[in-house]
């Protein structure tokens, strides 16, 4: 396999986990305090966060990215370019 082909895959297994762990975070009352599961959140927080700052006026976040993004916005309170990455992908979804 290509190593394109080989990223793409442990890409795609990265999303699934974090599916995953969104999902028990949200089922359950302590799904979000479960060690592992916050571990996998934060980090595709940290780099969605990542990806909307280097592109702070045209970075469209993806479905899932949105999802991860959607589940901490209380972190986001009042941020400008949080608001702004948020009606992007709104405006974008119609």
């Amino acid at each position: 396999a290509s190593k394109a082909a080989a990223a793409q895959q442990h890409q795609a297994q990265q999303d699934a986990a974090v599916a995953q762990a969104l999902e028990i975070a949200r089922e359950s009352p302590d799904g979000a305090s479960d060690p592992t599961v916050s571990k996998i959140l934060e980090l595709a927080l940290s780099q969605i966060w990542g990806k909307v700052q280097a592109q702070p006026d045209s970075y469209v976040m993806t479905r899932d990215e949105f999802a991860v993004f959607n589940f901490f916005q209380h972190r986001f309170q009042g941020d400008k370019t949080a608001v702004k990455a948020r009606k992007r992908y709104w405006d974008h979804t119609r």
